[in-house]
């Protein structure tokens, strides 16, 4: 069987796959209709790795599975169009827009599975862009950055995968702990955090909107002396730069 043929059936199959993926983050995933186009989806994976194991992935093959993937890939288009036109959907968009959060927090639950709307925890952190090619960023411009966030507010995500979240129905990813590893990172605690949030399985939350302009404090995690840090060969004095720089940008330390 040609190669090509059988990488350009995987990217078809993985293509498909994406789309469950955002079937699976909506509430509408868990319907009768959505549960068996998925069993139609994950049957012809199957099919196509059983297939391609054993050496029975002939032509006449790849074609009837290229035919079958192409088909359940315009059903999920479908099916995701008219979740995405929904009574749901389309008032959580309104709301989004109208700055409506009481109909916000009762249309989100409803429509994403796995959430929950819940008061804000006591605090909450924000991940900070600290690294570059795998090594840490000058601790100016990190500091620079973290201004422009206090400036600017802190950006959403709308990945069409991402949980919680949609391309109208953008939100900020809230960290419930410090992120690991990480020497920096924000801080949002009393007024600084939003009324309420969306919880994630994960414990993550959302906080739904383009931006959340708050008044954060910067977390500076302690270097770990007693084992190699991924930090910088010398974290303690990386950790003081980064104290330095946010102070003379004007931000608070917490």
């Amino acid at each position: 069987m040609d190669d090509d043929v059988v990488s350009a059936l995987e990217a078809a199959i993985a293509d498909v796959g994406m789309l469950l993926v955002q079937m699976d983050k909506f509430r509408a995933g868990e319907t009768g209709d959505a549960r068996r186009l998925r069993a139609a989806v994950l049957t012809i994976g199957d099919r196509a790795r059983r297939a391609h194991r054993h050496g029975a992935l002939d032509g006449a093959l790849a074609r009837e599975l290229d035919a079958d993937v192409a088909a359940a890939r315009a059903s999920l288009v479908d099916w995701l169009a008219r979740v995405r036109a929904s009574g749901d959907y389309r008032r959580a968009v309104d709301a989004l827009a109208r700055g409506d959060r009481v109909t916000l927090r009762a249309t989100l639950p409803a429509l994403f599975a796995a959430v929950r709307a819940v008061d804000a925890p006591p605090v909450l952190f924000h991940s900070v862009d600290w690294q570059r090619r795998g090594r840490p960023r000058p601790a100016a411009d990190v500091a620079r950055e973290v201004a422009r966030l206090a400036a600017e507010g802190l950006p959403a995500e709308n990945d069409a995968t991402t949980l919680g979240v949609d391309p109208e129905l953008p939100g900020v990813v809230l960290l419930t702990a410090p992120p690991i590893g990480a020497p920096v990172h924000l801080v949002l605690r009393g007024d600084a955090r939003p009324a309420w949030v969306l919880e994630l399985e994960s414990g993550d939350a959302v906080a739904p909107g383009a931006a959340l302009r708050t008044s954060f404090a910067v977390g500076l995690a302690e270097p770990d002396t007693d084992e190699l840090d991924e930090w910088t060969l010398e974290p303690a004095a990386y950790r003081d730069e980064l104290a330095a720089a946010m102070r003379a940008q004007g931000l608070r330390l917490a």
